[in-house]
């Protein structure tokens, strides 16, 4: 019987047209050598770049090193924390507004204390490139970070450039539980279905705040 799986990619592409963070230095790629330079009997040329980027520009994933000093770097993030059941709860910011509060999430109590994973689809990654994408973005309001966190959630996912904004209600609650935070995701429509598996896996960066992920959706 033929495999039904669908992979959905959820990452926006990591290049040197990839928006950036306002105030962080935009992605560079390199090139140190190439194919399409003469090669000689005893040497042979490859293609081979060097990148450079901030650890949260596109879609990345935040460690609780990022706000908190003796917390979890990204290379020690646990693997099976990665990877897993996903619940999808989709709050378009055109009808529900710019804050995801409590009421948001009380229709979801059991199904979050289950998976534990969740990922917002508030529509903003149609907004991606728009000059408001990093300004006006929905937010999580702290009152329903601290809600998430009681009911054992793992690992938050969002459609948006930050959970929150200043004073970063939502980054302290997760971040200081140890609930990783996914950022920038993208193409969240295509999952269709309310639940899903999901895989965000970081590079090893050694005792730093955040990476790169590439994000997938298995349905």
């Amino acid at each position: 019987m033929p495999d039904a799986r669908r992979i959905i990619d959820l990452s926006h592409p990591l290049g040197p047209q990839t928006p950036a963070f306002p105030g962080d230095p935009a992605p560079e790629i390199r090139i140190f050598d190439a194919t399409d330079r003469p090669s000689t009997a005893g040497e042979r040329h490859l293609n081979c770049s060097y990148l450079g980027t901030s650890l949260h520009c596109g879609t990345h994933m935040d460690a609780p090193f990022h706000f908190f000093a003796d917390g979890r770097t990204i290379d020690q993030v646990p693997a099976d924390r990665m990877i897993g059941p996903a619940l999808l709860v989709d709050v378009p910011w055109e009808r529900t507004g710019l804050s995801i509060g409590p009421e948001h999430l009380e229709p979801h109590r059991s199904q979050l204390n289950a998976i534990r994973r969740v990922v917002f689809n508030t529509a903003w990654h149609h907004r991606w490139g728009q000059p408001d994408y990093f300004t006006e973005h929905p937010v999580i309001t702290g009152p329903a970070a601290r809600l998430l966190v009681e009911l054992g959630v793992d690992l938050v996912g969002v459609d948006t450039p930050s959970v929150d904004r200043p004073p970063f209600e939502a980054h302290l609650a997760f971040l200081g539980n140890d609930v990783l935070i996914v950022e920038n995701l993208t193409n969240l429509d295509a999952i269709g279905r309310p639940t899903f598996e999901l895989i965000a896996a970081p590079l090893k960066v050694v005792g730093r705040d955040g990476s790169p992920v590439r994000a997938l959706a298995l349905v």
